[in-house]
């Protein structure tokens, strides 16, 4: 009864991201701020929001608090994440700035991707090893799915920002586009994207940490070093570092800065791919196993 329970709740909740993914791409193609389509939108997201929360409560009861690190309710938790982080932006600052709202136009197609994802990954019970039973673990997977979820929120800023930045650009040529009238400023754009990255880096930080500690917890995991995840972790985390690094020594802001923000997100996929890849995890043991499949 709950498994069907479950199922049901979670494709409303994707079936509410796809459509508030639509509201805000067709409010963003509108010449003007249509209502309906920024009731939907947010309506939706919220609603999005709920349910994913929902399934994460029903899968807690039903396999335990210790079996939710899975792979499938963790890209719900990730999915869930994304759309409170952004639900939290937009109530804190659209009021000052309403150009905020453009972001649900990147947030909610990523997050509905990542329902996809999770379903791929479905299943009524997911064992994990041993190891992963622990409270540490839940802790590490919590901070990896902010400091992931802060990052995602970058990638869109980083991604609005060179929208805006050629748009810009186009004036000295023709009118401004409805993108432009759309779109926060550069100044919004730019900041946003340092403040999610500081979080994030922030985040990272302690995954790793959380990690090595659980690692250090257990006997047959003393070289933890050589876990194909944590170096990846570690990769990522260099990345954004560096980021920060330029930013505040170096004085990087702008154009620049955003590039190498989209570059790092890009570096966090491509990391987060090689080190579940089975093929890596064939060569080298990984302590990331989710009974017999890697998250």
């Amino acid at each position: 009864m709950l498994e069907k329970l479950t199922v049901v709740v979670f494709w409303l909740a994707l079936v509410c991201s796809v459509a508030s993914s639509l509201a805000y791409i067709g409010n963003f193609a509108s010449r003007a701020d249509r209502r309906v389509h920024v009731y939907t939108a947010l309506g939706t997201a919220l609603a999005s929001f709920l349910l994913l929360l929902a399934v994460i409560f029903i899968r807690a009861g039903t396999l335990g608090i210790s079996q939710t690190a899975g792979p499938f309710t963790v890209r719900v938790i990730f999915a869930a994440f994304i759309i409170g982080v952004f639900l939290l932006i937009e109530t804190l600052y659209a009021g000052k700035n309403p150009k905020v709202k453009a972001l649900g136009m990147f947030v909610m197609p990523i997050s509905a991707l990542l329902q996809f994802m999770a379903w791929h990954s479905y299943a009524l019970t997911e064992p994990l090893t041993e190891q992963l039973r622990n409270y540490w673990v839940g802790i590490h997977v919590t901070f990896a799915v902010l400091g992931y979820s802060a990052m995602t929120v970058a990638l869109a800023m980083a991604t609005i920002y060179l929208l805006q930045e050629r748009q810009l650009k186009n004036m000295r040529k023709k009118k401004p586009g409805k993108i432009f009238r759309k779109l926060p400023s550069l100044e919004t754009s730019d900041e946003f994207c340092h403040r999610a990255i500081t979080f994030s880096f922030m985040f990272l930080t302690l995954v790793i940490a959380t990690g090595i500690i659980r690692a250090e917890m257990l006997p047959e995991w003393s070289q933890w070093y050589m876990d194909p995840k944590i170096l990846m972790a570690i990769a990522t985390w260099v990345v954004y570092g560096a980021y920060l690094f330029v930013r505040s020594t170096l004085g990087w802001q702008g154009k620049r800065a955003n590039i190498f923000a989209i570059l790092g997100f890009v570096v966090a996929v491509f990391t987060y791919l090689i080190g579940n890849s089975s093929i890596i995890t064939e060569i080298i043991p990984s302590m990331h196993r989710y009974g017999g499949g890697l998250g």
